[in-house]
């Protein structure tokens, strides 16, 4: 069989790979999942490059079947010993489980698009590239008395599905994640960068904007909580949003765990707020087939604010006598995982910050959130704090830096008291290994619901 190597796999090797699994298992049906990573990290710490390593691994995951009963294996000891290991622990699991009526057999196949997201340069990306990038936030931090720390990671992603049913899909995508974190002793400020491509990774900018906020931050005023108008910078955005798309897969509303639930059709939000998930955009980090191998559709979620459907995958679609949309957001060990939207968009506007700035009389400027937590998820309600960057906005400037505040507010309310959208989007990883993509806005009545001491 293949040894683990130094460079990453061929699509080929993965295929053998997946053959060889399929060839050892004496169920019904099986189906293999191989998750392979090849990344490269440099991370640094007061101001000072501590760490550089690469990281090498293929997990190869398998659902076997047995009548109506289903077992899981998950290695990535890719011996012949190791796989065959596999394979026999998901058959002994199999046998021991009652029959699952909601099995729906494991995926046809259907022919998946290509989505062309390797980047070259990432690829050429040396421990002296990354070094480079994180010595410009070093360098400007000691410069202004600062220290700064971060992590730069370059790499590349591969996806495999075999079944027996004769489903082969492979994907594979750079990766080029930067975020540092710029501190004085009452401030900080952040920054970060997540794409394909590490040509676009721009260290003087990143420390420009991590920097400044640091320095602005120093020295921050308390403030009584209450509703405010708010900026949300992209950071704090796309925190929030990945909270709201993870109620929108077909067992939470159908369960009525989702603001979805019974509200299909339903004006929820600002009419200029539009979300959908699409695995074919390069605007993201596609993949244009699931776990499972069906092939991705783009699925809008809202629609000028209006309430349009959720993802499917395979076991809810049958439940529902729908079709998968290839949704299927976890691989076989995580089975219970179901359907996700992970390929996020939101729409942009067409304002600026700087705009938004000027119209706003008094309100706050939030760079990014953290520790948020779920408080009701078809309410929509979550809590959590400011970070890296708050500030009161007077007369349409920056006034002076605010000590952090708690939040609890329900990001449905936040969404229908949108009054302005940026213009420009970022795009940050989320919890489903996939990407969210997001504007910044300005809302009205946004509720802090407490204060901190720094």
């Amino acid at each position: 069989m293949i040894e683990r190597q130094q460079t990453p796999w061929t699509q080929s090797e993965l295929q053998a790979i997946a053959q060889h699994v399929l060839s050892r298992s004496h169920a019904d049906a099986t189906e293999v999942v191989l998750s392979g990573r090849t990344n490269h990290l440099t991370r640094f710490a007061n101001s000072q490059i501590h760490q550089n390593v690469s990281e090498q691994d293929l997990v190869v995951s398998l659902r076997v079947a047995i009548g109506q009963k289903v077992g899981l294996g998950s290695t990535n000891d890719l011996s012949p010993e190791g796989l065959a290991r596999a394979v026999a622990d998901a058959e002994l699991m199999a046998r021991l489980q009652p029959d699952n009526p909601e099995f729906p057999g494991f995926a046809q196949p259907l022919p998946a698009p290509s989505v062309n997201a390797t980047s070259e340069r990432t690829l050429a990306t040396t421990p002296a590239d990354r070094a480079a990038v994180a010595r410009q936030i070093c360098e400007r931090a000691i410069a202004s008395d600062l220290s700064a720390s971060g992590a730069y990671t370059t790499g590349l992603q591969q996806v495999a599905v075999a079944n027996s049913n004769g489903v082969w899909a492979y994907h594979q995508n750079t990766i080029a994640d930067f975020n540092t974190v710029v501190m004085s002793p009452d401030s900080s400020g952040w920054a970060a960068y997540t794409g394909l491509d590490a040509g676009e990774v721009d260290g003087a900018a990143l420390a420009e904007e991590a920097i400044v906020k640091a320095l602005d931050s120093r020295h921050p005023q308390e403030l009584e909580p209450g509703h405010y108008t708010v900026i949300l910078e992209e950071y704090a955005v796309n925190e929030m949003l990945q909270y709201l798309v993870a109620g929108c897969g077909a067992e939470e509303v159908r369960e009525g765990l989702s603001f979805m639930s019974d509200r299909l059709g339903e004006t929820v939000a600002h009419a200029g707020v539009s979300i959908w998930d699409d695995g074919l955009d390069a605007a993201g980090l596609p993949m244009p087939f699931d776990y499972e191998g069906t092939p991705k559709q783009r699925v809008p979620l809202l629609t000028n604010g209006r309430v349009e459907g959720p993802v499917y995958d395979r076991r809810n679609a049958a439940i529902e006598g729908r079709r998968s949309t290839g949704h299927f957001a976890s691989n076989a060990t995580f089975y219970k995982g179901g359907a996700k939207p992970w390929n996020v968009f939101m729409a942009p506007g067409s304002h600026t910050k700087e705009a938004m700035l000027a119209s706003t009389e008094r309100g706050i400027w939030v760079t990014r959130f953290h520790y948020v937590n779920r408080l009701d998820a078809r309410k929509t309600s979550i809590t959590g704090m400011t970070r890296d960057g708050t500030f009161w906005i007077e007369d349409g400037k920056i006034a002076h830096p605010l000590r952090n505040l708690r939040f609890t507010h329900a990001i449905l309310d936040a969404l229908r008291d949108v009054v302005m959208i940026g213009r420009d989007t970022k795009l940050d990883q989320n919890w489903f290994g996939g990407g969210t993509r997001v504007p910044a806005l300005k809302i009205e009545n946004f509720r802090f619901s407490g204060k901190t001491l720094f």
